[in-house]
């Protein structure tokens, strides 16, 4: 079985490869980034912001990492 691709097609192929693990390698290190919280700091901030059903009625904007 034979597959020919012209030039272009597979620098688009490629381009597109690279891409994706290049997303997912720069989503997967702002998550390490992201600093654990101690169980001192949770507790702190339960004291300051309470629990979620305070916020039921608030409208959020999602965003992408």
């Amino acid at each position: 079985m034979e597959v020919t691709l012209d030039e272009k097609k597979l620098y688009q192929l490629v381009k597109k490869a690279v891409s994706e693990v290049m997303d997912e390698k720069l989503k997967n290190l702002k998550l390490e980034m992201i600093s654990y919280a101690e169980e001192k700091e949770m507790e702190e901030m339960k004291e300051i912001f309470e629990t979620p059903e305070k916020y039921k009625n608030q409208e959020y904007v999602e965003h992408d990492l």
